[in-house]
């Protein structure tokens, strides 16, 4: 499987999914969405660079 296809359901997994409950509830420290952001571009980036080579 494409490992851009893979990472799109896992960012679907994280945004669009029961887990939204998780990471927005409200004793969630109020950093935890940035990071998982962070997380989903950190992924992109590194699958995209090593796809370019």
């Amino acid at each position: 499987m494409d490992k851009t296809l893979l990472l799109f359901l896992f960012g679907l997994l994280l945004f669009a999914s029961p887990l939204v409950a998780w990471w927005a509830a409200p004793g969630s420290h109020w950093l935890l969405p940035y990071g998982l952001w962070a997380l989903l571009i950190g992924l992109i980036a590194l699958v995209t660079h090593r796809h370019e080579r």
